[in-house]
């Protein structure tokens, strides 16, 4: 899956004409830069921004990103608002989860070329759509927002069951470790993530980006009932599985008795060799994408 993410044309998306090439986690993620703003395109006059938030179970689909034969849920949300437009109608979300990443927010938008308030959108999108995909909200937005270029940061969780035995019930939203865990040693090593620095070390390869350099403003661990532990991270951008290869790292150098700072010594290589193994898929969630607060203000709820 390639890094960039390329916006369609202006007559299948309703938007004008402009230079758009944005870096999309899972797969790979720029840290925003508002005063490039400007570059990314802005609805058509004649068109409405609508801006959707989104939560899925990524169990069966292929990932975010549209695929040619495999079902995601990018395509599955286009192939609802196109039906109803009947037009086809480009829809680009916030983050390109990968195969088997579950979201409880995204946030995408799309040009739609009537008011949408003239209906309940929301409701006849959802009608379209398998139980796994729910449109929990719809606004309708100003026309320079961008569901990627005006973030400000983004949360994401995944979830370990840490016990004997795996769970039946809970296996497609959480990874099994039968090794005991320490939830003081996680978070003893989780800190060293804390802040501006180059994450090279936990970017899988395959994705070319102009930096590997994040900002992290949250990194802990904690503990949800008895069997089951939670990682949450916030930044402003994600390189591709680099959440999954934190989380593998931080548990494998738990297993193996390595002390904590070693997190730091691997910053420091920018070696993705000598991280540790990526975590399975189904363990992370896209929790919640922020924007600015002045953004916010401008979308109003359909």
């Amino acid at each position: 899956m390639s890094d960039q993410e390329n916006d369609p044309t202006p007559e299948t998306s309703g938007e004008v004409a402009a230079s758009d090439e944005i870096s999309a986690e899972n797969s790979s993620e720029t840290s925003p830069d508002t005063s490039k703003r400007a570059k990314y395109r802005h609805c058509a006059p004649d068109h409405y921004r609508v801006r959707i938030h989104v939560s899925y179970d990524g169990t069966d689909f292929a990932g975010w990103q549209r695929q040619t034969v495999l079902s995601s849920v990018q395509g599955t949300l286009e192939a609802a608002v196109s039906r109803i437009y009947a037009k086809p109608i480009y829809v680009l979300g916030a983050s390109r989860t990968d195969a088997g990443v579950h979201a409880h927010q995204q946030v995408a938008h799309f040009d739609a070329p009537r008011d949408p308030s003239l209906f309940d959108l929301r409701y006849a999108i959802q009608c379209l759509t398998p139980d796994s995909v729910v449109i929990k909200e719809l606004f309708q937005a100003p026309h320079d927002f961008h569901s990627i270029a005006c973030v400000t940061d983004k949360i994401y969780k995944y979830r370990v069951i840490n016990r004997r035995v795996p769970s039946a019930l809970r296996n497609r939203y959480t990874y099994w470790v039968r090794f005991p865990l320490s939830l003081d040693y996680l978070n003893e090593a989780a800190q060293y993530l804390v802040g501006k620095q180059d994450f090279k070390s936990f970017q899988s390869a395959g994705t070319p980006v102009q930096t590997t350099v994040r900002h992290l403003t949250q990194a802990r661990w904690d503990q949800l009932d008895e069997d089951t532990i939670e990682f949450t991270v916030q930044g402003d951008g994600f390189l591709k599985q680099m959440v999954r290869n934190i989380v593998g790292t931080l548990i494998d150098m738990n297993k193996d008795g390595v002390p904590p700072d070693r997190v730091k010594t691997l910053l420091e290589a920018k070696d993705r060799r000598l991280a540790g193994p990526t975590a399975p898929p189904q363990g992370l969630f896209l929790y919640k994408v922020n924007y600015p607060e002045a953004v916010d203000i401008k979308c109003r709820k359909l």
